[in-house]
């Protein structure tokens, strides 16, 4: 049986049907909308260039000159050792550490009391032994005169001669022990042997020392030298001819300024401890810069060797390697890298000395992450503020250099002809 209540139900029933059907469609269409509108984003962003960072080097005229360098510290050719030469008590310490002396000024004194004593009686003892002496002599004048006359034997006379000749011999050996007496009574004052400061002081007053104790240590500034060591592999290039490059001695607080030197001494052996050999190198400070140069001041040797034709110096961070093939990245103008093919002369601490004909000095290159790079990738080149000195990666055009100033000669350096 119809009922108009039950019609009226389906129809209601139909319209909400159709318009949860209306929502659902319109649901799909907008995300399909959003969906393309995000995928037509990501397509713009992928499409455009990725610009890296990337640390930069600039390659230096004079890049490939070899330089090898060796620390030590400055001291002075003749350094002598001051003792007594007879023991006993120093009595007074004329000069501390650092006073600056003359040859023969007087530096300590020891007691003089018991060398004093030593002398007067050396001097009694001569004086005793002269005695003997001249009665020896008397005796054999008297023993000629019975003998010309004949009252006595030929044998009795040599007897004489005998007896003055041995108060003699023992006058003169008693002589020679009161000069020795009296030349400790001089030691008793320690005297420098040569100009130069006081570098150390070992003994001071009371204190009883030996005879050749080590009382003070004078060192000459006339001659300075830097004392380095070196090791076993490369000693063979610094005996007879086979060390030819140029040195230059840069004090550590002042490496702008270099000094001439030239290989003076050579150990003979290796230290038992260290296995190194120990070298000196003459250090021409000039006249007017020997008040710079301090003994003991830490320094350090640059032996400055030969430039190879058409070869420069790069990072060793600066190679990549596919391969057999070595080259490195090259940024261009725009920004863009190449690779670039070098040749390896050399494999160095730090660097490689390379030849290559599309890369030469003045060219900037890529210096660390080279195996991330892709040809033609656009980077951007960074400069570290903390690396400095020759061969930084750190110079770029355009940026402030981080390193030290061109090393200068000191004035007035003359060559080292000894």
């Amino acid at each position: 049986m119809f009922s108009p209540h039950t019609g009226i139900n389906q129809s209601r029933s139909a319209n909400a049907n159709s318009n949860q059907y209306r929502r659902f469609l319109g649901g799909i269409i907008s995300t399909v909308v959003v969906a393309s509108g995000l995928a037509g984003c990501g397509k713009s962003e992928t499409a455009a260039p990725t610009i890296r960072p990337a640390l930069a080097y600039k390659i230096t005229p004079g890049g490939g000159t070899d330089i090898d360098v060796y620390s030590g510290d400055i001291r002075a050719r003749y350094e002598v050792d001051h003792a007594f030469r007879v023991g006993g008590k120093i009595a007074r310490r004329l000069v501390d550490a650092g006073a600056v002396v003359k040859r023969g000024q007087p530096l300590a004194e020891l007691d003089p009391l018991d060398v004093k004593l030593a002398a007067d009686a050396a001097r009694s003892q001569v004086t005793a032994q002269q005695t003997e002496a001249d009665f020896a002599d008397a005796e054999l004048k008297r023993y000629r005169d019975l003998f010309s006359k004949g009252f006595i034997s030929q044998s009795a006379l040599d007897q004489k001669i005998n007896v003055a000749n041995a108060a003699r011999a023992r006058l003169d050996a008693q002589k020679a022990t009161a000069n020795v007496s009296l030349n400790q009574a001089g030691y008793a004052t320690l005297v420098a042997q040569t100009d130069g400061v006081v570098t150390q002081v070992a003994a001071e007053a009371g204190q009883v020392v030996a005879q050749g104790h080590t009382v003070l240590k004078v060192a000459n500034q006339k001659e300075l030298e830097l004392a380095i060591a070196i090791p076993e592999s490369r000693i063979g290039d610094f005996r007879g001819a086979n060390l030819k490059r140029p040195i230059r001695v840069h004090l550590w607080s002042k490496p702008e300024v270099f000094y001439p030197g030239k290989v003076r001494e050579v150990s003979g052996a290796a230290d038992a401890t260290t296995r190194t050999y120990a070298v000196r190198i003459a250090v021409n400070v000039g006249k007017e810069n020997k008040d710079s140069v301090g003994l003991g001041m830490s320094a350090f040797a640059a032996f400055v060797g030969s430039e190879e034709p058409g070869s420069f110096a790069v990072p060793l961070s600066a190679l990549y390697a596919k391969g057999n093939n070595i080259g490195v990245w090259q940024i261009g103008p725009d920004g863009k890298v190449t690779l670039k093919p070098v040749t390896v002369m050399q494999y160095r601490e730090t660097n490689a000395l390379v030849t290559s004909t599309p890369v030469k000095p003045g060219d900037t290159i890529v210096a660390a992450g080279v195996q991330k790079l892709r040809d033609g990738e656009v980077v951007k080149p960074l400069v570290d503020p903390q690396v400095k000195g020759d061969g930084k990666v750190a110079h770029y055009p355009d940026s402030i250099p981080t390193g030290p100033a061109t090393p200068q000669l000191a004035g007035a350096a003359e060559p080292i002809t000894r």
